[in-house]
């Protein structure tokens, strides 16, 4: 019997690592785009933010790898719950037409099917 590959798992991972990058690099991302980010600066600053966004991929990616349903299934909820943050966030700091609010809103959706997707046979 052949393993199906998660793609959705492995290219949310993929981009909650880039958004744990960015924060860890850039210090000063909520100050230099304080409109933007005013309601992620109130939750945490970056590194926090980073830890978060580590956190959540590393979950995804530890369940794929020690084949742990339960762990998949928690990372994509995380990745869901910060996706759909994010594009709440960009709605609450007025930036309801722009294309990162529905960017994030179907990464929500997908994380979300995600979930559904993770069946017995494939852990």
């Amino acid at each position: 019997m052949t393993r199906r590959i998660p793609i959705i798992e492995l290219f949310l991972s993929i981009i909650s690592l880039w958004w744990a990058f960015i924060c860890f690099t850039n210090n000063h991302l909520f100050d230099n785009l304080p409109d933007l980010y005013v309601i992620f600066a109130e939750v945490s600053q970056e590194t926090g933010w980073g830890f978060v966004f580590v956190t959540a991929a590393a979950i995804k990616i530890f369940g794929i790898l020690l084949q742990k349903k339960w762990m998949r299934k928690l990372g994509l909820t995380m990745s869901a719950f910060l996706y759909g943050i994010i594009s709440a966030g960009f709605i609450l700091s007025g930036h309801v037409l722009v294309h990162s609010t529905g960017t994030y809103f179907a990464l929500s959706v997908l994380a979300i099917w995600g979930i559904r997707e993770v069946v017995e046979r494939d852990a």
